[in-house]
């Protein structure tokens, strides 16, 4: 899986876990939807930490915990030109 999917997939999974809506989790956490709704359709690239870090403050967690998920850490990057 390549780093950005597991992104993706740790969002959606921690947005179902905590019960909480993309949009509703975005106005939590003082970003816009549009934010989150780039990141998961790959159309803004990838999230910068800071966007990360204010989820997951959102929800209760901390980046850790955000990135601590096997399939992230075995994800890969590639860089795309």
């Amino acid at each position: 899986m390549d780093l950005l999917d597991a992104l993706i997939k740790r969002i959606y999974e921690l947005s179902e876990k905590h019960n909480i809506t993309i949009p509703r989790w975005s106005i939590k956490a003082g970003i816009t939807p549009s934010t989150i709704y780039g990141i998961t359709n790959k159309t803004s690239g990838f999230p910068r930490i800071t966007t990360l870090k204010l989820l997951c403050d959102a929800i209760g967690i901390t980046l850790s915990e955000f990135f601590d998920a096997d399939y992230i850490n075995n994800a890969f990057y590639e860089e795309k030109y």
